[in-house]
């Protein structure tokens, strides 16, 4: 409902969401492409297949992790971002992955250690080689302070804020505190991923791939081009629906 609202306002003031908005268009960051959790052998398919994609996210989390990253680096040295889902049990082990993703040449760690543990956090930031990122602990803007204390950014989801209006109070209190953003996605179609995309100019980091990922988008709108961005070129969102065979 909140995206729906933010279209039809846009569309009816004849301008693209983000220029409603006030938000520069481009350029926007490039996005990350997800690689989820397998098998080595599987994993490194992935990899090959992701090839046309210079950024890639690897979920870990589990107790093979070194084997998932040796995986994906016997493929590829291109830019890594690891998201452990709340995976790693003690800040203990969370600083000793830390340390080692940092000698794989990885970017940053997402949420390495389960909501709610914001004092473990502030004691591995203080000693992580890595910046550490908020995603399940930052749902929406109400406690975006107490978290500055212990993350050094928060991933910023559409589905999971609530809608754009949410988003945006995200953007302008992470400023004020000074937290890094990232822009991320659930499996979406490209109607919630171009939403994101349009307050994309805004965010250090993009992780809009959802729509990459499904098979049966029934949407047409941000285009991606190895991992580059495009916004529609119409009022409001500028997504269209397309027929079950294409265009």
């Amino acid at each position: 409902i909140d995206v729906a609202l933010h279209d039809w306002l846009a569309q009816r003031a004849g301008l693209a969401l983000h220029e409603f908005l006030r938000i520069k268009a481009a350029p926007l960051p490039i996005t990350s492409f997800s690689i989820g959790i397998d098998d080595a052998e599987t994993i490194a398919r992935k990899v090959e297949k992701a090839a046309d994609y210079p950024i890639l996210k690897v979920k870990l989390g589990t107790n093979r992790d070194r084997e998932i990253i040796s995986a994906v680096r016997s493929i590829t040295d291109k830019p890594v971002r690891v998201d452990a889902n709340e995976g790693w049990a003690t800040r203990k082990e969370a600083l000793e992955q830390a340390k080692w993703l940092a000698g794989e040449g990885i970017e940053f760690v997402e949420q390495p250690l389960p909501a709610g543990r914001l004092a473990d956090v502030a004691w591995l930031r203080e000693r992580s080689p890595l910046p550490i990122v908020a995603d399940e602990d930052a749902m929406t803007s109400t406690n975006l302070r107490e978290l500055s204390v212990a993350y050094d950014g928060i991933n910023i989801k559409i589905a999971k804020c609530g809608g754009l209006r949410e988003a945006v109070r995200m953007l302008d209190l992470a400023d004020e505190l000074g937290l890094r953003v990232m822009l991320g996605c659930m499996i979406e179609s490209s109607l919630g991923i171009t939403a994101a995309a349009h307050l994309g100019a805004r965010a250090e980091w993009l992780d809009l791939d959802g729509n990459l990922l499904v098979s049966d988008d029934p949407y047409a709108g941000v285009r991606c081009d190895h991992g580059v961005l495009t916004l529609p070129a119409a009022p409001g969102l500028g997504v269209r629906l397309v027929s079950p065979g294409g265009d």
